[in-house]
C-alpha cells in the first residue's frame, strides 16, 4: 500500500463502524492470532508472538487515552497483531496487502470492511521506527504530494496512534531492558569498553542500542497522552538500569585499579627498604 486508496483517504475512521456480533469478532481475532503465531514461529524473542501480544494489549489500553475519542478497536487489534509481519529483519515481503491476502480471503473475515482492511494494512506499512525516522529527516520542501497526504493520514488516524505508541512502549522500560539482550551484538572485535563508552561509539552493542534509539522514545515520538505518560515512567526505570550498569562497571574498574596501585606501592616500599638496608651495610 504505497498510496492512500480513495476509500481510505475519503472515509472517516471515526464514523460508527458496523458492530459485528461478539462471536464473529472473536473468530476473526482467533484467526489473526493463529496467522501471526504461524508466521512468527521462528522469530527470536525480541520480535516473537509474545511481543506482538504485549503490543496488542497496550494498543487496546491506549484507546482509553483522554483524547482518543471514538476508535475502531477491531482495526487497532488487527493492526497490532499484524504490525511486524513485513519487518525487513524477518520478511522478504514489504507489501502488507500481499502478506495479508490469504488472511483476508478466509471466510471468517467476511465481516471486515474494505476500509478496515486498508486501514490495517496502512498501519502495518507505516508503524516501523525506521520509516518514522526517515519521515522526520525529510525536509518539508523535499516532501512529495504523497508524503504530505500520508503524513496527514498518520497525524489523524487514532488507530495508528494506538498501535504505534504501543510498539514504542514495548521497546522501553523493564521489557526494553530485556529485549536487546536477545539480539546478538554487532561487536566483531569484542571491544571490552565500558557501557557509557559503548554508547558513545554506537558499536552495535546492546547498551549502544539504548542510546541510539530507546532513550529517544518519549515526548513527541508518541502520539497519545497516555502513551507519553507511560513512556516517561518506563524511561525512568530504564535510566535507573543504565545508571546501575555504569556503577557496577566502575566498581570493578576502580577497584581493580586500586588493587594494582596497592601492589605497586608495596613493591616500591620493598625496594625502598632493600635500598636502605644496602646503604646501612655499606656505611
Amino acid at each position: 500500500m504505497d498510496d492512500l486508496s480513495p476509500v481510505l483517504a475519503s472515509t472517516s475512521l471515526y464514523a460508527p463502524a458496523s458492530r459485528l456480533p461478539p462471536s464473529q469478532k472473536a473468530d476473526i481475532i482467533a484467526a489473526a492470532e493463529s496467522f501471526v503465531e504461524s508466521a512468527f514461529a521462528h522469530h527470536d524473542p525480541s520480535h516473537d508472538y509474545h511481543h506482538v501480544h504485549r503490543v496488542r494489549l497496550l494498543a487496546l489500553s491506549l484507546t482509553r487515552s483522554p483524547e482518543a475519542g471514538a476508535v475502531d478497536k477491531l482495526v487497532v487489534e488487527l493492526g497490532a497483531l499484524f504490525h511486524d509481519l513485513t519487518d525487513a529483519k524477518y520478511s522478504s515481503s514489504t507489501t502488507p496487502s500481499s502478506v495479508l491476502a490469504p488472511f483476508w480471503a478466509d471466510p471468517v473475515c467476511s465481516g471486515v470492511t474494505r476500509g478496515q482492511r486498508e486501514s490495517v494494512e496502512h498501519i502495518v506499512s507505516n508503524v516501523s521506527w525506521s520509516k518514522d525516522e526517515r519521515r522526520r529527516r525529510t525536509p518539508p520542501h523535499h516532501r512529495t504530494e504523497h508524503d504530505t497526504q500520508l503524513q496527514s493520514w498518520l497525524d489523524s488516524c487514532r488507530e495508528f496512534h494506538c498501535v504505534s505508541d504501543a510498539d514504542r512502549l514495548d521497546a522501553i522500560g523493564s521489557i526494553g531492558v530485556l529485549r536487546p539482550l536477545y539480539v546478538p551484538p554487532n561487536n566483531p572485535t569484542d571491544n571490552p569498553v565500558p557501557p557509557a563508552e559503548q554508547a558513545e561509539g554506537y558499536n552495535g552493542s546492546a547498551v549502544g542500542h539504548f542510546y541510539e534509539k530507546l532513550l529517544k522514545i518519549r515526548g513527541d515520538r508518541l502520539y497519545t497522552i497516555a502513551g507519553r505518560n507511560e513512556a516517561e515512567r518506563r524511561q525512568g526505570a530504564m535510566r535507573a538500569f543504565l545508571d546501575e550498569l555504569d556503577l557496577e562497571w566502575l566498581v570493578g574498574k576502580q577497584g581493580s585499579e586500586m588493587a594494582l596501585l596497592e601492589d605497586e606501592e608495596e613493591e616500591e616500599g620493598e625496594e625502598f627498604h632493600e635500598e636502605q638496608g644496602t646503604n646501612g651495610v655499606q656505611a
